[in-house]
């Protein structure tokens, strides 16, 4: 068969079954083997596929997921999410604009447990949702405001897509998070003006404050724990204490035993997040897997190959070729997950990158950005779907607070980031 029918009819299942709504992983999976079948015929088949996806979850870099997962669910299943969003809203003093800071800073330090864009947004619309109605902001900008918190979920240590994208390109992972941490504070503070700037008036502020916390005491206690457990994780990275690995293996161990001693789970907890933690990250593996066997078609038919030399013009030029694939990104993170745009786009974009001289932890860094306004804007930000979920509000209403929010990060810390890499990069040069 013609090598340009061949490719043809795999991209065609490809948007087909993307487009009827198959999972991405099932997809890529499909596709792949549609095309290593039709590229170079069954005999290679059973090898291939063995072996791929044998030494593809074996990879080392991939076993930090569970650990950071299996933490997340901890903290979740153990209200201590809940308790940070009480005492930061306490200490916000139930005022409109510092209340909508804190729902910023809470959404931050939430996508540093979750790791999860969709599920942080969904809690903040559920958890802030209403006190940000209460003090005098819309229904629209409320939950707007929860998504985009959420959504710094992916510029936030650990964010999950930056764990993907080092066992791709073997960039380490430690590095990748260091590096997120000056982008991922300018981020937030460029949505805090922008919370001053495009905030939107809803009903006339209640006079009465939310009722008070029944245990205000363990609120707090619970929120130092947190915060602690933060510190001591991400402070072990940076002083070069101890590896990625061993600071998710440290972060589950020790939320487990902390709530266990705070008496905020039993064994049927323990058991749920243990299972939930399985459950998503097979998600993500099957992801890796369908990504890996697609990677192999794409190998067989020199598409790559084929995109190094059409993208020849740009190699002396890294800015233009940056400013296009931020394009493409953007684009697939409106369409796509966010750990699929990683694992679709950078096998075939990583030689290009290394033929133009780029630095990959200055471009990670800079990818899950724009994963992140991705999750924002219309028509499949996940975040902003997430939060309309929540509350059963319009989600079209939701994309309008959302996509300002989104445009100006876009033009301010994109850009930031471009002119001056050493925001990426200076935390990690001294990582070593």
């Amino acid at each position: 068969m013609p090598e340009a029918i061949s490719l043809s009819i795999v991209i065609g299942w490809f948007l087909f079954f993307l487009l009827i709504g198959q999972h991405v992983a099932t997809v890529l999976f499909g596709a792949g083997i549609v095309g290593v079948l039709l590229w170079v015929g069954p005999p290679v088949l059973n090898g291939i596929v063995g072996q791929d996806v044998f030494f593809t979850v074996s990879n080392y870099s991939l076993s930090i997921i569970p650990l950071y997962l299996l933490m997340a669910q901890l903290l979740m299943r153990g209200g201590l999410v809940l308790d940070l969003f009480r005492v930061g809203h306490r200490l916000a003093g139930y005022r409109r604009f510092p209340l909508g800071v804190a729902t910023l800073i809470i959404g931050g330090l939430l996508g540093a447990v979750s790791g999860s864009g969709a599920a942080s947004a969904a809690s903040l619309a559920t958890l802030a949702g209403p006190e940000l109605e209460r003090v005098g902001y819309s229904r629209r900008f409320s939950l707007g405001l929860a998504a985009v918190a959420g959504s710094l979920s992916a510029v936030i240590p650990p964010s999950l897509i930056v764990i993907i994208y080092g066992s791709i390109t073997s960039v380490p992972i430690g590095k990748l998070f260091i590096g997120l941490l000056g982008p991922g504070v300018l981020c937030m503070i460029v949505y805090i003006v922008c919370l001053a700037i495009f905030a939107e008036d809803g009903d006339m502020p209640e006079p009465e404050k939310a009722a008070a916390d029944e245990d205000e005491r363990g609120a707090v206690a619970a929120s130092v724990f947190l915060i602690g457990l933060l510190v001591v994780v991400f402070g072990g990275i940076y002083g070069g204490i101890i590896t990625v690995g061993e600071a998710g293996a440290i972060g589950a161990f020790t939320a487990m035993v902390g709530l266990f001693a705070m008496r905020r789970i039993g064994l049927r907890e323990l058991a749920h997040s243990l299972a939930d933690s399985a459950k998503i990250s097979a998600m993500l593996l099957l992801l890796v897997i369908g990504a890996q066997i697609f990677a192999r078609f794409l190998a067989f038919s020199r598409v790559p190959r084929e995109l190094l030399a059409l993208a020849e013009p740009f190699i002396d030029q890294p800015g233009l070729l940056i400013a296009a694939l931020m394009v493409v990104l953007f684009l697939a993170g409106m369409i796509l997950e966010s750990a699929a745009v990683i694992l679709l786009i950078v096998p075939i974009v990583l030689p290009i990158l290394e033929a133009a001289g780029v630095d990959l932890l200055w471009f990670g860094v800079l990818a899950s950005l724009m994963i992140a306004l991705g999750l924002l804007t219309p028509p499949v930000g996940l975040s902003a779907y997430a939060a309309a979920a929540a509350q059963g509000y319009s989600v079209a209403e939701i994309f309008r607070p959302a996509t300002k929010f989104a445009l100006v990060a876009a033009i301010v810390v994109v850009g930031a980031t471009i002119l001056f890499p050493g925001i990426v990069t200076f935390l990690p040069s001294h990582l070593d």
